[in-house]
């Protein structure tokens, strides 16, 4: 075993959240996500400041006890923390570990180990707003120029972000309505950036003037995503339910496109399934390699017999974005049917009440309000509400209907 140095910390950076099985620790630049043991755990937390690699015997006495661990396995642990970059050496005066500090770490640590074997949440979908300059007919949500702009204020919004950094919430994407009609939708984005959170940030891209494409720029954000629902002008915006629409949109793909990467994002019906190979020939021509052709959900506007089902998934929609990758060479996003997509089970949405339900297209159904993100306590709503329940089995189908439990 290489010999360790004489002192160690923790990463820059390093953030930790406890798990069922001891915890999860990240970088935020590079991400990186490093799975810890019921002992790692306990040592990276007594090294978020710098401690010495040398071990008093009442402390190693405590681990061995706590743990079962041989001091030989102990060691090797920080090793491995080491190597994998967790922890860091440091020229700083170290502190030593003593037999006090590991019963507290190891207390800590006991003590906020969540029971139930189910993830912290690892992303979060907010919804502040669902006021939109467009009237699409596949909205989930119902939004369009008549919906409600802020319920909550944007005070209150940065506290639930902060509530969510707080809890270890990765990843923190804000959703509408239409992003760019709101100037506090700037002020929450550069929020979310400031605390070092992955973000995602989607767009008509039709109403960048009033400085929206100055302010759109300075966030420094990239990828951006460009809804472009259609091959033709006339699907587009029958779809978009904006006369005019596709110039506009064409025109705010171009002009992104300048600063930042551009994915285009096609919600997928039958109207517009055959259109696929247009939809990516108009991207490319605007310099854009990268598309993401979800199914549609039968929620909010969109009509159920527009909806693909299983057999349409599988047999026309996942082979035809094959296809056009090979084709084309771009990327191409669509649903995994080998995989769920994550909702209720290491992910939530927050609706523009803040209400908490398990996916962002059941935010209109009453029943899948699992509780409140600023005034209930986030561990239990995660772990003891009951409507989270039915979106943590296996998944019986291609992709999860979560139109199911939603109803209409």
């Amino acid at each position: 075993m290489p010999d360790l140095p004489p002192t160690l910390c923790a990463s820059p950076g390093l953030r930790l959240r406890t798990e069922y099985f001891g915890a999860l620790g990240w970088t935020i630049v590079p991400r990186r996500i490093f799975h810890l043991g019921p002992t790692a755990t306990v040592l990276a937390m007594l090294y978020q400041q710098p401690r010495s690699t040398t071990l008093c015997p009442d402390a190693l006495q405590v681990v061995q006890r706590r743990f079962a661990f041989s001091a030989s396995a102990v060691m090797g642990t920080l090793e491995e923390l080491h190597t994998s970059g967790v922890l860091r050496a440091t020229a700083a005066e170290p502190q030593p570990v003593t037999a006090d500090d590991v019963h507290q770490a190891a207390d800590e640590a006991e003590t906020t180990r969540p029971r139930t074997k189910v993830l912290k949440p690892f992303w979060v979908h907010l919804q502040p707003f669902t006021r939109c300059n467009q009237h699409c007919v596949t909205c989930y949500c119902s939004g369009g120029p008549k919906a409600d702009p802020f319920l909550l204020s944007p005070a209150d919004w940065l506290t639930a972000i902060d509530k969510l950094d707080a809890y270890g919430v990765l990843d923190v994407y804000i959703t509408g309505g239409e992003s760019l009609l709101y100037p506090a939708f700037f002020d929450l984005a550069e929020h979310i950036l400031r605390r070092g959170l992955g973000f995602g940030l989607s767009t008509n891209a039709t109403i960048l003037g009033g400085g929206r494409l100055e302010r759109l720029r300075n966030l420094g954000y990239s990828p951006i995503q460009v809804s472009l629902d259609g091959g033709t002008p006339a699907t587009h915006e029958m779809i978009r339910g904006v006369p005019g629409c596709w110039n506009k949109t064409l025109d705010g793909i171009r002009v992104i496109g300048e600063f930042a990467e551009v994915v285009i994002n096609t919600v997928v019906n039958h109207i517009n399934l055959r259109e696929l190979e247009q939809v990516v020939v108009t991207g490319m021509d605007l310099g854009v390699r990268h598309f993401k052709f979800f199914p549609q959900k039968p929620v909010g506007r969109a009509n159920p017999a527009t909806t693909l089902d299983d057999a349409t998934i599988t047999q026309t929609l996942l082979p035809e974005c094959v296809r056009l990758a090979d084709r084309y060479d771009v990327e191409i996003e669509s649903i995994d049917p080998k995989a769920g997509c994550g909702s209720g089970s290491i992910g939530f949405a927050v609706d523009q009440r803040a209400n908490i339900h398990p996916c962002i297209f059941g935010v209109e159904n009453p029943d899948l309000v699992a509780g409140n993100l600023l005034t209930d306590d986030l561990d239990t709503v995660w772990f003891q509400s009951p409507v989270f329940a039915p979106f943590r089995g296996e998944v019986a189908t291609v992709c999860r209907r979560c139109e199911a439990p939603c109803g209409r």
